[in-house]
């Protein structure tokens, strides 16, 4: 499951429009779409054809601290469409941070709320207000991935530097935050204007920027206020091309950082493996053996191939074993008679009446 936060604080960028039509060729896609309208306005839900305003149930309650009104974050879910469900938006929203303000580990509870869900999405998008406070930081920290985006005018860089300063807060406190990509929107190609914007937008985000961009396009603002996704109103126009378009990038993406998140994992797991394990080297000089092995409480007893020695040219047989911390006894078989390791002089009796050779990790 891939988390996508769509938020920029300046208003008019394209930001829900973005939130929705993105879930929407997602979901088309045949991917299973969750979206999480957590603006107070709930236009992303209102885009969908929903009036909050007669709904008992929303994000509000997921985010309340009230008991009473409290549900978990399936309770409020709507079904649209097949692939595509709606957690909506409500004005009551906007009270969420003043219930929470003194709350311990608020701003993780959209993430808690979205781990409740397991494996039912692949992708959850979450159209954030438009503004840096409460709300945006729940769905940041909630996140893999931060969509910004920057229309083409004059203004449209202001406030990001405060953006990414709140990702950078989460990174401090969380030692992980999304990966920041930008996406152009409201863009006119007839413009120079616009062509100039792209060029200063691309410096600034260098590599993290969408090759995609979102043109003008009226279908756009047709199909919101149609209540439904560009892609249902009209699977032709411009708008419809250029989200589809940004969906396959999200994809391919989000694989990049499936595949980042795996080897990173990987990574972690050995170097633990690497912690609690030691490397334990037997050796044993019989140039004329024909076979050697190791036996031992670390592995029952029992002579197979993972507890076979090396011969060296020089005669020497020599086995090396990953151990945890602890205290065994062992000994090696050479021919088929056993022996105990004359390398070691720690031993210990056993039932047998014979000698076991003793090692401490």
């Amino acid at each position: 499951m891939r988390a996508i936060s769509v938020a920029n604080q300046k208003g008019g960028c394209g930001k829900t429009t973005t939130a929705v039509n993105l879930a929407a060729s997602l979901a088309l896609k045949n991917y299973k779409v969750l979206l999480i309208d957590l603006d107070p306005q709930a236009h992303a839900s209102f885009a969908l054809g929903i009036k909050t305003e007669q709904l008992d149930r929303s994000l509000y309650n997921v985010m309340t601290c009230n008991e009473q009104k409290k549900r978990q974050l399936s309770d409020v879910i709507l079904q649209l469409w097949d692939n595509l469900n709606i957690a909506p938006g409500h004005i009551l929203l906007s009270t969420a941070e003043q219930e929470l303000s003194n709350k311990v580990d608020a701003i993780s509870l959209l993430y808690q709320s979205i781990d409740s869900l397991g494996t039912s999405y692949d992708f959850i998008i979450m159209d954030c207000p438009p503004s840096l406070g409460f709300l945006t930081f729940n769905a940041l920290r909630a996140s893999h991935l931060l969509i910004v985006p920057i229309q083409c005018c004059s203004m449209s860089l202001v406030g990001v530097g405060k953006l990414i300063n709140m990702v950078e807060l989460i990174q401090l406190k969380f030692q992980r935050a999304p990966k920041i990509k930008s996406l152009v929107t409201i863009f006119d190609k007839r413009t120079t204007y616009s062509k100039r914007m792209v060029r200063e937008i691309r410096s600034y985000f260098g590599e993290n920027l969408f090759s995609t961009m979102i043109r003008v396009n009226v279908a756009l603002r047709e199909a919101a206020a149609h209540g439904v996704p560009v892609i249902k109103y009209n699977a032709r126009s411009t708008g419809a091309h250029d989200y589809t378009a940004l969906a396959d990038e999200i994809i391919v993406d989000s694989r990049k950082l499936f595949l980042e998140d795996f080897y990173e994992e990987a990574e972690q797991f050995l170097q633990d493996v690497r912690t609690k394990l030691k490397i334990q080297t037997f050796a044993l000089l019989a140039p004329e053996a024909k076979d050697v092995f190791i036996v031992g409480d670390f592995n029952n007893w029992k002579a197979d191939e993972s507890s076979r020695f090396t011969k060296a040219s020089d005669g020497t047989w020599e086995k090396r074993l990953a151990l945890k911390p602890g205290v065994y006894k062992y000994k090696f078989i050479v021919d088929g008679q056993w022996h105990h390791d004359r390398n070691n002089p720690k031993s210990v009796r056993n039932n047998f009446g014979s000698v076991d050779s003793l090692l401490e990790i």
